[in-house]
């Protein structure tokens, strides 16, 4: 099994994103090489909208911890804002993720705060810097991706300042960049080329591009985002609306032996 500093070194894997640690269980025994949360998935799950604070801290790292203690492929934590404005309280974030068994984490430079907006380009670089000096001091090999949230806040016209953004935090010591909202294969490829360090792509439904493509272009790291929480409770509401209007409950897909989904999780010890 490859750590997940070394999927990032060379060709192109999936991080394939879960929303506990069922879903995580199901993913690892599918093949996938890595997991990351999202914390839109986390916080549907627990009745709260996708929004910056809505899942706190110490919800974010149980949650984690979760799913690391089922798992046994790296886990990278979708980690927000880090969870506080300063570097100091991004730095903590990184140590509780890793106590609870992350191998990885992504920071955004978004405040998730109206009135704070995007930090500026000095305080955001410094807050990257603070998580990779954590995270190197912690484990070498804790890979942090550092988020430049501005395209998907604000449209294209803010490519210039994300990849400059992206640049500095390449340069700040980040093992991956990530600019979500660019979907343009022509964009993506620049981004791949000028943007300092291994760079994670979207892809979600209603895109055009494939895991292909992707690789083509030279993204090291291709996420899901919420798509696969989404896609499972569209079945979920269907098959809810179909037994209550004809009551009928046929699927197309036979459902999973529940024996079958409890033999993926590791044994508990008993008190």
């Amino acid at each position: 099994m490859k750590s997940l500093h070394e999927l990032h070194q060379s060709g192109t894997f999936v991080l394939v994103n879960v929303h506990d640690a069922g879903s995580a269980a199901l993913a690892a025994a599918a093949g996938a090489e890595a997991i990351g949360t999202t914390s839109g998935g986390h916080a549907y799950t627990i009745g709260r909208p996708d929004a910056a604070g809505a899942i706190t801290r110490d919800e974010a790292v149980a949650r984690v911890a979760e799913i690391c203690a089922t798992v046994d492929i790296p886990v990278s934590a979708d980690a927000e804002n880090g969870w506080g404005h300063s570097p100091e309280e991004v730095a903590t974030t990184i140590e509780h993720l890793h106590e609870a068994g992350a191998a990885g984490a992504s920071i955004e430079d978004w405040s998730g705060d109206a009135e704070v907006g995007f930090y500026e380009h000095e305080l955001a670089v410094e807050r990257i810097t603070a998580a990779v000096e954590t995270a190197r001091r912690l484990d070498p090999e804790f890979v942090i991706c550092a988020r430049a949230d501005r395209i998907i806040h604000e449209g294209l016209d803010a490519f210039d300042d994300s990849l400059t953004r992206l640049q500095a935090f390449a340069e700040a010591g980040a093992g991956c960049v990530y600019a979500p909202g660019v979907r343009d294969k022509a964009l993506i490829k620049r981004l791949v080329d000028e943007a300092g360090g291994p760079l994670n792509g979207l892809i979600g439904f209603g895109g055009d591009l494939t895991i292909d493509d992707m690789r083509e272009i030279g993204v090291r790291r291709v996420s899901l985002g919420s798509s696969l929480y989404q896609a499972t409770m569209a079945v979920f509401d269907r098959l809810v609306r179909q037994v209550l209007t004809t009551g009928s409950l046929d699927v197309d897909t036979p459902p999973l032996n529940w024996k079958t989904v409890e033999s993926l999780f590791p044994e508990r010890p008993t008190s």
